[in-house]
């Protein structure tokens, strides 16, 4: 009979290398040699919850999430978003498949509330950002972007 706590280690051992290969989808390398650069939401603070106006997700992938320009994994990278975050989402929309799921949730961004363009002129749309809702997990109801 096997001790239990070799048994516990065993099974350990197995589901971490299991956990690290099934990481690469949602940190596959997009050929930018720059490292990206983390997108935080809400106060930044683990655990606090402000009044969110906005329908909020919990990143449930198994490295950092990219955030994309598009609803792509062919667009520009902005940054990356790290596994049980929390994010604050604007609404959802039909994109590239990622592992089956089409949707992608855009990210809301305080400087959205500027009057469509931000100081250099740029138009609110240029400045998106998207995750697949393949690895966040709605922990309120989000609506189809208009």
């Amino acid at each position: 009979m096997l001790n239990p706590t070799r048994t516990i280690l065993a099974l350990a051992a197995g589901s971490l290398v299991l956990g690290l290969a099934g990481a690469g989808a949602a940190v596959a390398d997009d050929g930018d040699d720059r490292p990206p650069r983390e997108i935080v939401v809400g106060d930044g603070q683990p655990g606090t919850y402000p009044d969110y106006k906005h329908a909020i997700g919990k990143v449930v992938s198994k490295g950092p999430l990219k955030v994309r320009s598009k609803p792509t994994t062919h667009s520009k990278s902005l940054g990356h978003v790290y596994p049980h975050s929390k994010v604050e989402i604007k609404c959802k929309a039909y994109g590239e498949k990622v592992d089956g799921n089409r949707i992608w949730y855009r990210l809301y961004d305080r400087e959205d509330l500027m009057n469509g363009a931000d100081s250099a002129g740029r138009a609110a749309y240029e400045k998106e950002r998207w995750v697949s809702a393949r690895y966040v997990k709605n922990l309120s109801e989000v609506k189809y972007c208009r």
